[in-house]
């Protein structure tokens, strides 16, 4: 044999092992069949998953699917081994049950082989979860909060979520169960009901809360400096190679937007919790504070955010205008820049 040939031989034998482990990896097993609620009606648009027992390589991706409307579902292209299934349906108050916090470890499981390779079964959502909603602000100005939760199980306690929320919340509790609560925020102390909560399947309870400013004297505030009459979103980009540094007086930063609303500036950027301050600066110079009153309805600061490239912190974000304006444009914080005259429909505090 030539070594031409040898090596077409070669090639196609590596090409058939490769495309026989492809395939085993990939699998040809299917998952079907229906989620129902409590009482055993079909659910439909209800997100199943099918999460593999083992960690074997090739076997760890996720696979979610949505039920049709007579709560049906098909979960294919599944690899030989037993999975465990999981189902949710938020906004109807059915909690993801791959949380052992809600499901208490307890959920369906199928095995496909290639002797068995297509798998029916039926997952029932549990009871309907109980409803948390409210929301948070701070004591001082009534600033709404983006905040942190901590939902733990009183017994056992070692079954507990922790979740990020907007100062407008709604979070799923296990019912009849005893849920301690913990509620905190950069900046904030932490706060508690100091009892924990309890509430049957389905109910729903509010709780406006209000967090007080711990006051941290190791965190450093930083001044924010808008255009006069500025309304929309202003971009921070710190810790850029080569931009100006923002200047620094007392410990305390400013940064001061151009009218495009976009700053590059090569310090870092401001400290998460400390009590930053918002002005308005006109051409001559001189600063007006940016109302932040908002138990009157009169407050101007809203949205504010992080971003991250390549997992580290690069961004600070916010809107300048009444709520009215925010809440129209809330969904466009990737584009910052001014609002043009003619989209302004209502004029807020000036």
């Amino acid at each position: 044999m030539t070594n031409r040939n040898s090596a077409c031989v070669l090639a196609a034998l590596m090409t058939s092992v490769l495309g026989s482990i492809c395939s085993f990896a990939q699998g040809n097993g299917a998952i079907s069949g229906t989620v129902v609620d409590e009482n055993g009606v079909p659910v439909s648009e209800a997100k199943v998953n099918a999460e593999p027992e083992d960690r074997r390589p090739g076997s760890l991706l996720l696979h979610y699917v949505e039920t049709d409307s007579g709560g049906h579902f098909m979960i294919s292209r599944l690899a030989w081994g037993k999975y465990k299934l999981f189902a949710k349906k938020d906004d109807s108050g059915y909690p993801d049950m791959r949380w052992s916090f809600y499901s208490d470890d307890i959920f369906p499981t199928a095995t496909v082989t290639p002797t068995a390779p297509d798998v029916e079964v039926q997952i029932q959502l549990a009871p309907k979860a109980a409803v948390l909603t409210g929301s948070i602000a701070n004591a001082l100005t009534g600033a709404p909060l983006n905040a942190g939760l901590k939902l733990t199980r009183a017994v056992p306690p070692h079954k507990w979520i922790s979740t990020s929320v907007p100062p407008n919340y709604r979070v799923l509790l296990p019912p009849s169960s005893d849920i301690l609560l913990e509620v905190s925020a950069p900046g904030f102390r932490t706060w508690t009901p100091g009892h924990p909560l309890r509430l049957a399947p389905g109910a729903e309870l509010r709780m406006d809360i209000s967090l007080e400013p711990s006051h941290d004297p190791d965190l450093h505030p930083s001044w924010f400096l808008v255009p006069e009459g500025y309304v929309g979103w202003l971009l921070l980009e710190y810790n850029v190679k080569d931009a100006q540094p923002a200047p620094e007086k007392n410990e305390i930063k400013t940064f001061k937007f151009p009218a495009n609303g976009v700053l590059n500036t090569s310090s870092a950027g401001p400290q998460r919790g400390a009590e930053d301050h918002y002005f308005y600066y006109s051409p001559d110079g001189s600063l007006r504070e940016i109302p932040t009153d908002y138990r009157n309805g009169k407050g101007m600061i809203w949205g504010q955010h992080e971003g991250a490239k390549n997992g580290v912190f690069t961004q600070f974000g916010f809107f300048v205008g009444i709520e009215e304006q925010y809440r129209k444009l809330q969904t466009q914080a990737t584009h910052p820049g001014p609002i043009p005259l003619q989209q302004r429909e209502a004029k807020g505090p000036q």
